[in-house]
């Protein structure tokens, strides 16, 4: 009997939850009687906007700004500022956007050759200090050795002779574009070429295939090119530059 009765206050329980479930989603679902703006929100009468008619307004709601900003990681744009929007495009780390609208939600809007985004606050930063701290990163900072510059012409570094060169580097992009590569192309204060995160670095492709990463004075290379150096050192490294 004790048994019976607490299996029928459990069920009583159960159906008590069910209503009340049903009942509170029916006061958050979306109401369609919104008129549209000319930016295209919803707009309800305060007194018929459920919670979460007022979190999709607010989200969408922005203070407008125009700032320089630039991605601190691999991001993708989205066509709306909610994680579950549509993906439309993927940028590299390093890549230069306009940041056009900020709010105190997770999603902002950024401007993007032409075309407005919204992208991950997180993932973008307008200081240019902790932009400057994001590439001072690519540096080889263990290395105690001496750097390669354009004074000193060659050194040895931690993987052998390095030496430098300074050409166009679109057909060497093209080649790894090929391959899959698709990081950030960049030149470093210090005037290094770079692909993303690494040093691109010329090397013997039968010791360091392209694409491998390889340790040099002025931080970790990607092996994008080869030359005709490497019959008289096979060990050699020639970096990209600027200078």
């Amino acid at each position: 009997m004790i048994i019976e009765i607490n299996l029928k206050t459990l069920l009583l329980v159960i159906v008590m939850m069910v209503g009340l479930f049903f009942s509170f989603s029916n006061k958050l679902e979306l109401k369609h009687t919104a008129v549209v703006n000319e930016n295209g929100i919803e707009i309800l009468d305060i007194t018929k906007q459920s919670i979460s008619d007022r979190i999709i307004y607010f989200e969408k709601e922005f203070n407008l700004v125009n700032k320089k900003a630039f991605l601190i990681e691999r991001t993708v744009l989205l066509s709306q500022p909610f994680s579950y929007s549509e993906i439309l495009l993927e940028l590299p780390k390093y890549e230069e956007v306009t940041l056009v609208g900020e709010n105190d939600f997770t999603y902002w809007k950024v401007n993007y050759q032409g075309k407005e985004y919204y992208v991950n606050k997180n993932c973008i930063t307008t200081d240019k200090q902790v932009f400057k701290t994001v590439q001072d990163a690519t540096y080889n900072h263990n290395w105690k050795g001496k750097v390669l510059n354009a004074y000193l012409g060659t050194i040895i570094g931690p993987n052998g002779r390095e030496t430098y060169y300074n050409l166009n580097m679109d057909g060497v992009l093209a080649i790894m574009r090929r391959m899959g590569n698709t990081d950030k192309y960049w030149i470093r204060d210090d005037g290094v070429k770079m692909l993303g995160d690494y040093v691109m670095v010329a090397a013997n492709l039968e010791l360091h295939p392209r694409g491998s990463l390889v340790e040099c004075s002025l931080g970790i290379g990607i092996v994008c090119d080869t030359g005709g150096f490497v019959q008289i050192n096979p060990t050699a490294l020639d970096i990209a530059v600027n200078w």
